[in-house]
């Protein structure tokens, strides 16, 4: 095994400004507060109440938008986990590389395939043990599943950390095949990677009755997957710098793949826990990109539509005694998030946008530090605030 323990660089959060319309008609604070007022849902137990519960449970699908590496969502993803599994929520799908997701799979089912092996806290490790933990009160079939549905990027360490992977991956099988002649050509130059993984998928296409009897078809899939979320994860690495919106265009289409892919034929209901503008349902400004909150309501399949869409935020960030984020300084006296804080200012509270306020007229939102001005209903059907949120530590 290489460096499989040291697995991941940081990873970096991808935020940008929401969706929005000059012609809209701004909607008067007052009315902003009365409706606040009257909808939200504030608690301060560590459990969410269950009338949160069970509007969440009223769907298939639950997609959360977090804003990365704050320690209380993790904490508030473990606890939805927990919370929702009477409802019938077996499922959790991540922001995280597919190139780990064997090695996802098995830590929270107790495999032991790499028994020193734990999850980054950066990409919320504790969160994952926490449903480990969880599974271990439960009969095999009740478990809940974890997935990572994201291509391989920079940020999570790109084709050394793909190396390691596929190396510690073929150590579980009875005999590594063409994968052992990959890893032993994969110290050329790294612009022979795609050659390579091209010359390997094209050998496990023309080998595989004869992997599938060597491997198990489990194995065989795991593997054939890899390569090819590898070889779209090669492209959004190579136009990151020079072609950004490119890359997110040609990422944000393999999350929606992946995604429908755990979610096709699945018999339970799911979590899917992804960074702010994954989830949302709207265009991003200046872009004509759909994004995977987007798909997942108006055109998947797989969910039929019966899907609800959280976005999370908080009302001040800190790290360590350091305060990063405070929205009180950094929105005017009508922004929708600070009005939440203004009414709540010490509990969490959970606001649900079914008041029409939310979807005819212009409501001004900030996105630590992005002010936007839209209709909130068209980005998210509800909004989580924390009233203080720790950021974890990056490597």
């Amino acid at each position: 095994m290489r460096r499989i323990l040291g697995l991941f660089g940081s990873s970096v959060a991808l935020l940008a400004v929401l969706a929005g319309c000059s012609s809209l008609t701004d909607v008067e604070q007052v009315a902003v507060e009365e409706v606040v007022a009257r909808d939200g849902v504030p608690f301060s137990s560590p459990a969410l109440p269950l009338q949160v519960l069970d509007r969440l449970a009223q769907h298939k699908l639950v997609v959360v938008g977090e804003t990365h590496h704050l320690r209380d969502h993790y904490e508030l993803m473990a606890r939805l986990v927990r919370d929702l599994h009477a409802r019938g929520f077996r499922q959790l799908l991540l922001e995280w590389p597919q190139m780990a997701d064997w090695l996802l799979a098995d830590l929270v089912l107790d495999g032991g395939l790499v028994p020193d092996w734990r999850p980054p806290v950066s990409l919320g490790g504790e969160m994952i043990e926490a449903v480990r933990d969880f599974n271990r009160t439960l009969s095999a079939e009740e478990r809940v599943h974890v997935r990572g549905i994201d291509v391989n990027l920079s940020d999570y360490g790109g084709l050394d950390a793909f190396l390691d992977l596929l190396e510690s991956l073929s150590e579980q099988l009875p005999d590594s095949g063409p994968i052992g002649s990959f890893l032993l050509a994969a110290h050329q130059p790294p612009d022979r990677h795609e050659e390579a993984l091209t010359v390997l998928r094209s050998e496990l296409q023309a080998r595989r009755s004869e992997l599938v009897d060597l491997w198990g078809s489990a194995w065989y899939e795991t593997v054939a997957e890899m390569i090819d979320v590898e070889l779209v994860s090669v492209t959004v690495r190579g136009m990151r710098e020079d072609d950004y919106d490119g890359s997110v265009r040609i990422r944000e289409n393999e999350l929606k793949r992946l995604a429908d892919l755990r979610l096709s034929g699945y018999a339970h209901r799911t979590l899917l826990n992804v960074g702010g503008n994954h989830a949302q349902k709207s265009y991003l400004k200046g872009t004509d990109q759909e994004w995977l909150g987007d798909y997942l309501v108006h055109r998947s399949t797989a969910v039929g539509g019966s899907t609800i869409v959280l976005g999370v935020t908080a009302a001040r960030i800190v790290s360590g005694s350091t305060v990063q984020y405070d929205i009180m300084d950094a929105s005017p006296g009508d922004e929708l998030f600070r009005l939440m804080h203004e009414t709540w200012p010490a509990q969490t509270v959970f606001l649900p946008l079914d008041d029409p306020l939310f979807s005819t007229g212009g409501v001004r939102m900030n996105f630590e530090g992005r002010i936007h001005r839209g209709r909130p209903k068209q980005l998210y059907d509800a909004f989580l605030q924390y009233p203080l949120a720790h950021r974890v530590p990056l490597p």
